[in-house]
């Protein structure tokens, strides 16, 4: 069993690579593409509130204390018995770690759950952008344990050596991937929305290309027209749809997205006000001031002063 890994990330970064991730542990993997880490206060070394941003996934298992982080301008509280499902390229921040947290954490990096044969762009993963996401699993003890069976099952694998002990070892793997990865896709269309399931095709894969389209293109693009034209729909069309499949419109969720670009730029950078602005397309600095008001209730200016997220 590899012992545990100190993290020492306090040289804030936006953006956290697997590849950083992998670089920093002192044992060798079997499959480079995930890794399945035991974490407690002492090794949880994140600076508190400050926004973090990594390019893979995590799942965690709460094994005892309590942790409390933030993400889209909410904070959560989890705790003993919770299963967090994180997915990529969110923006979160740390409030607080108990002296006695402690959890398992699996990490995996997009090509493995590509190459496990998941859309990881699928409509229910990107529902995550929601207010109020429901990638934290609470009371569900039976979940809970099959979980943790199969994420230690991924941890005593891809230990170097463990494949002299199975010769299907890479394909027992594989299963133990696949089926966390069933667990929490069939949580969230059960718990998240109810009536995912009245959601034709059409919907759910014009859900998903907006999505896409999104986060390629929303620095440059902030208006929803865009997006229904690169869709070949009409804008009151990809309104409809996503009102119905993400109960918010698409100009709500391209402001979600911006607003938090920029508390991302504003605090992790030295870039002024102007720059954040121009860097984000706004016509002038004033239209950015009064947007990034009215969707944070503080002045940009006065935001960087804060400590909130």
């Amino acid at each position: 069993m590899p012992r545990k890994t100190v993290f020492n990330l306090n040289d804030y970064r936006s953006l956290f690579t697997f590849k950083e991730l992998v670089d920093k542990l002192d044992f060798e993997l079997l499959i480079k593409e995930f890794v399945v880490l035991d974490i407690d206060h002492i090794n949880y070394n994140l600076r508190l509130k400050v926004p973090y941003r990594s390019d893979y996934f995590t799942v965690f298992l709460v094994e005892g204390g309590t942790m409390k982080f933030g993400l889209h301008q909410n904070t959560y509280l989890v705790c003993e018995g919770d299963i967090v499902f994180c997915p990529m390229e969110e923006t979160f921040w740390i409030e607080e770690v108990s002296e006695d947290y402690k959890a398992k954490y699996l990490y995996f990096s997009v090509d493995y759950i590509s190459e496990a044969g998941f859309n990881y762009k699928s409509n229910d993963i990107l529902k995550s952008l929601s207010d109020n996401p429901v990638n934290i699993i609470k009371s569900d003890a039976e979940l809970y344990r099959r979980m943790y069976f199969h994420i230690n099952e991924l941890q005593r694998l891809n230990i170097s050596g463990a494949e002299t002990d199975n010769y299907y070892y890479a394909e027992i793997i594989w299963h133990h991937f696949s089926l966390v990865i069933y667990e929490i896709e069939n949580y969230l269309k059960k718990i998240k929305n109810p009536n995912s399931q009245n959601f034709t095709y059409r919907e759910d894969e014009l859900t998903t290309g907006f999505f896409i389209l999104v986060r390629e293109h929303y620095k440059e693009e902030h208006n929803v027209q865009f997006y229904a034209d690169k869709l070949f729909i009409s804008r009151k069309y990809l309104t409809k749809i996503i009102n119905k499949t993400m109960m918010k419109s698409p100009r709500d969720i391209i402001n979600q997205v911006l607003i938090v670009e920029a508390k991302l730029m504003l605090r992790s950078s030295n870039s002024n006000v102007n720059e954040v602005a121009s860097a984000l397309k706004f016509s002038d600095p004033a239209s950015f001031s009064k947007f990034f008001k009215k969707h944070s209730g503080l002045s940009p200016q006065s935001y960087k002063k804060t400590d909130l997220f």
